[in-house]
């Protein structure tokens, strides 16, 4: 029996007495049966492959993506729990699991640079939270995150936080006193006035 397949039975059940000869007496009753489930169906995501586009500016902590593994067991035996397993080495991204949508929510813990870094392809696994007593471990299943950087129009950078420059009382007008400069950290290389 499957309970994926059918989980509900309805049986009728006749009892006779007389050993079921001619004039004998008998009664029915109704059994429902229903299948409990087991931990035997693994967690699938509906795409081997998904891909976000995150702007560079967005703030740590916020959502980037989100991912789903279904899993056609119920209750416990269908929650599944998300992990990065590959290509995050620098621990730019989290993935935590909303309990009660059963998704993966993948998050930044590090800010983004698109002029530093313009993709990153992760290896995500959804892992069954409970398996079967003698089972072989709880069911898992991977999909790749593909995510690519998007550019955002950040403003010039000084390159110290303070100067200082002293000027004479009597420097004449339009004399230079020092100079400050800037660069603009966006890829596109346009001038800083």
């Amino acid at each position: 029996m499957d309970r994926e397949m059918r989980e509900e039975y309805c049986v009728v059940i006749q009892a006779k007495d007389m050993g079921g000869h001619m004039g004998g007496l008998s009664g029915t009753t109704t059994v429902t049966i229903t299948l409990t489930d087991i931990n035997d169906n693994p967690p699938k995501f509906s795409k081997s492959l998904y891909e976000f586009g995150i702007p560079e500016d967005l703030p740590i902590g916020k959502t980037g993506g989100k991912v789903k593994a279904n899993d056609r067991d119920i209750g416990e035996n269908a929650k599944s729990t998300y992990n990065i397993i590959e290509g995050d080495d620098l621990g730019t991204f989290e993935i935590i699991t909303d309990a009660q949508m059963q998704e993966g929510i993948l998050r930044l813990k590090k800010p983004l640079d698109y002029e530093g870094k313009k993709a990153y392809t992760l290896k995500i696994e959804a892992t069954n939270i409970r398996s079967e007593p003698g089972g072989s471990g709880p069911f898992k299943d991977t999909a790749t995150v593909k995510i690519v950087v998007e550019d955002a129009d950040e403003p010039p950078v000084f390159f110290k936080p303070m100067y200082l420059l002293e000027v004479n009382e009597n420097t004449p007008i339009n004399t230079v006193i020092g100079t400050v400069t800037a660069r603009d950290p966006d890829s596109t290389g346009s001038l800083v006035r």
